[in-house]
């Protein structure tokens, strides 16, 4: 009888610890808004939550400074957003300002040893331009509340801010998939004729 009553007292203290931690960003989750604030916006104001859009289609993108395959995250977003009108689709592009660094002197965390770079195309003379909202990780809360162990992260979100799809890393048919996803959530768009 006592074995029974330690194993359920040792689940239950499990289950308890378990659930303080760091939450996955998984399918089906609602990361946000978070319990407490985890983003600077480029005012410098915390957020819990993601800034409003009018925008259809919402991504979220963790891009880290350390991270080479960020940059074909970023073609493949442009490449699947490109067909639908403009306006169609918001990422919110979220930076690590932090890394952590291997020392002699042992592990720290430090500004980026080179700084994120913009997205390809970003700018005024570019008219197929995504729409992005650019937001900062608070480091150290932003790792309390979301376990994220692995980059570049992309979240397709839904009207509600569940996450209905999720990219880890970059591959060859993440553009295709997108645009498909793009598609599939749209159905009242239609994507442009190529050259228009």
């Amino acid at each position: 009888m006592r074995k029974g009553a330690f194993f359920a007292a040792l689940i239950a203290g499990l289950l308890l610890a378990s659930g303080c931690g760091p939450k996955s960003i998984t399918v089906g989750s609602r990361p946000f808004p978070a319990a407490r604030p985890v983003f600077h916006d480029a005012s410098g104001r915390t957020l819990e939550a993601l800034p409003a859009a009018e925008e259809t289609i919402r991504v979220v993108f963790l891009e880290f400074p350390w991270c080479p395959a960020c940059a074909d995250v970023w073609r493949a977003v442009r490449t699947a957003a490109k067909p639908f009108p403009q306006g169609t689709v918001r990422v919110y592009r979220v930076l690590f300002d932090r890394e952590t660094i291997l020392s002699s002197a042992g592990r720290r965390e430090v500004s980026p040893l080179r700084p994120a770079p913009l997205p390809e195309g970003d700018g005024p003379e570019d008219p197929d331009v995504l729409k992005i909202t650019t937001l900062t990780a608070i480091p150290d809360v932003f790792h309390k509340e979301f376990r994220v162990s692995q980059g570049p992260v992309l979240l397709l979100l839904d009207a509600n801010g569940t996450v209905e799809k999720r990219w880890i890393g970059f591959s060859a048919g993440m553009s295709r998939e997108l645009s498909a996803e793009i598609r599939n959530r749209s159905p009242v768009l239609s994507p442009r004729p190529p050259g228009m």
